[in-house]
């Protein structure tokens, strides 16, 4: 009986081992690629981008798995360009997937970026240390796309030239031609009967 119970152990030491190294080969890997460590100025527009690739254990790039970027909710912080703390994008070709366009608050600290990565079944997280910064100024990374504004500019002037924008719009809207004015019903004649002085005429007899 012993060597039957001998050959079930081995046996079940060798799924075991099995299991464990597909599960390891399944699992999902998150590097940062741009990002760690970056300081970045208070109350700013910043279009530095922050990158991270998707790998599975064999450190093959992963397409197509859905990336979460999270902010902190207290402390300092910052919004994403939707507005939230949240974004959601999916990974590319290179398993790199990425997230800029970030309007970071006015209290200075260090901070977390938290990143989970979903494919399938699979999960992943990790973070990306950032510091925002009151003294620091807007470097190249952060003038680096087109999303750019900054932090100083006058919101007059983005008043006035959305308002530009949006009167453009109208009169592309309208054929270029100006608006109708309201339709006004004509005013109603009123007819008063009058009745003149009576004449009488008599012919010859």
């Amino acid at each position: 009986m012993r060597v039957p119970l001998a050959r079930g152990r081995a046996v079940s030491a060798l799924l075991l081992s099995m299991c464990l190294a597909a599960s390891g080969q399944d699992a999902l890997r998150i590097e940062v690629a741009e990002g760690a460590g970056a300081v970045v100025p208070a109350q700013s527009f910043s279009s530095r981008r922050f990158v991270v690739v998707v790998k599975d254990a064999s450190g093959r790039p992963i397409q197509g798995a859905t990336v979460h970027f999270r902010l902190p909710a207290q402390g300092p912080s910052g919004a994403f360009a939707s507005g939230l703390r949240t974004e959601s994008t999916v990974s590319g070709p290179r398993g790199e997937a990425s997230v800029y366009g970030i309007r970071w608050g006015a209290e200075p600290g260090r901070l977390e970026m938290l990143v989970a990565a979903v494919s399938g079944t699979l999960r992943a997280e990790t973070a990306i240390p950032i510091e925002i910064s009151a003294t620091a100024l807007p470097g190249r990374a952060d003038r680096s796309n087109p999303s750019f504004k900054a932090p100083s500019g006058s919101k007059k002037w983005v008043f006035l030239l959305a308002a530009g924008a949006g009167a453009a719009a109208g009169i592309a809207f309208a054929g270029g031609k100006s608006s109708p004015s309201p339709y006004s019903p004509p005013a109603a004649v009123v007819v008063t009967p009058s009745i003149g002085t009576p004449t009488i005429t008599i012919g010859k007899p």
